[in-house]
């Protein structure tokens, strides 16, 4: 082989910068570094990393009190970089863009907002700023499994508080009340007490039941519900599931048979009356004619 086409190791200067650009890079972004690990990462000593972090990069590192490195407080920002992530995997903004890097996500952030081509229209919110205590109080009662006691849509309640969700613009209290998993709109608990002095011990068939829904309808019972859906709006079925556990078959002429798992009938009828014409009830058969009394319920009423 050619001398020209042997591959040369990098000068040991390039290795010095290319290992020190990467402990930094990490640093930045709020790791907390552990000496020997690092070694085994960069394929260099332990003595090496220790003369990296404690000399060329003094004033830049600094040990905490599990002998462990990090960025010095002076040099830390208030949310390291790599939280980006997390914060959009907790607000369910995720997988909003089609580049989901650190690095795109940076860029974003870094270009100013009348230069950034992307413009993301904000899903409009119930605005609980009134209920930041309540809300808080729920977080606590939750974390520390205590018991709740307030009133809701005029009836004195007490649950036991698992998780607050958040779908479709609006928070909801998951607690089990009387045995039975339910879900309350935050906005409209009154009067709240959270017993500090007694706890309760998690159901993990509650817990799971939780993790598994994509909604906050909570019931024992679900409904196999078939639609047919017409060619003309298909495409917004399959671009994202709009019903649980949405499934879906194309037929040839463009059409679609979706199957989904619905707990009560006022969870399906909003979609399908938002949709109309293009979607119709295949079974439940009764649940379709419900449709038709209410919509024809509806004429007679407009027309008087």
């Amino acid at each position: 082989m050619p001398a020209s086409h042997i591959a040369r190791p990098a000068p040991k200067g390039e290795k010095l910068a290319q290992r020190l650009s990467h402990i930094i890079s990490r640093l930045h972004q709020g790791d907390v570094l552990e000496k020997r690990q690092l070694a085994q990462d960069l394929h260099v000593n332990v003595r090496t990393i220790e003369r990296d972090l404690g000399e060329r990069l003094y004033g830049i590192a600094e040990q905490n009190a599990d002998g462990c490195w990090q960025l010095v407080n002076t040099s830390r920002s208030n949310i390291p970089s790599k939280h980006l992530h997390g914060y959009a995997r907790m607000s369910g903004t995720e997988h909003l863009f089609p580049d989901n890097s650190l690095d795109y996500l940076l860029g974003q952030l870094q270009t100013p907002e009348q230069q950034r081509t992307t413009h993301v229209q904000a899903i409009a919110h119930e605005d609980l700023r009134a209920r930041t205590e309540v809300f808080f109080q729920l977080q606590t009662a939750i974390e520390q499994k205590n018991p709740c006691h307030f009133e809701y849509k005029d009836k004195a309640r007490t649950v036991q508080p698992y998780k607050l969700i958040h779908k479709n613009g609006v928070w909801y209290l998951a607690a089990e009340e009387g045995s039975k998993l339910k879900n309350f709109s935050v906005a409209l608990i009154k009067g709240l007490q959270v017993d500090a002095a007694s706890h309760f011990v998690p159901k993990r068939i509650h817990k799971e039941y939780i993790s598994a829904k994509d909604d906050v309808w909570f019931t024992e019972d679900t409904t196999e519900v078939l639609l047919r859906i017409a060619p003309e709006v298909a495409h917004y079925f399959l671009r994202r599931p709009l019903l649980p556990h949405q499934q879906q078959r194309q037929d040839s002429d463009g059409s679609l048979l979706v199957t989904t798992q619905i707990n009560h009938i006022d969870q399906l009828l909003p979609v399908v009356r938002y949709w109309l014409p293009h979607v119709f009830i295949v079974t439940p058969k009764t649940w379709h004619a419900e449709l038709v009394a209410g919509l024809e319920q509806a004429l007679q009423a407009w027309r008087n």
